[in-house]
């Protein structure tokens, strides 16, 4: 889970601040930078929440017992 949420992170710093070529074989520019900055934004918010559920997740079935 931190591995994905980590992952996921990484990547949103790329479209974040990643290079203005989309390959270096074509050189193709970015034409909306603002596009590519809210992609890598939502990334690491999803990411965030991710890790957040995670944290739940695992909080509560350590307080779950079985006389329920």
């Amino acid at each position: 889970m931190i591995v994905m949420a980590a992952l996921m992170i990484g990547i949103g710093i790329v479209f974040i601040v990643g290079p203005r070529y989309v390959t270096h074989s074509s050189h193709r520019r970015i034409t909306d930078r603002a596009t590519s900055r809210w992609v890598g934004y939502s990334l690491i918010i999803m990411s965030c929440l991710f890790l957040i559920m995670c944290i739940i997740q695992l909080l509560d079935q350590s307080t779950h017992h079985i006389g329920h």
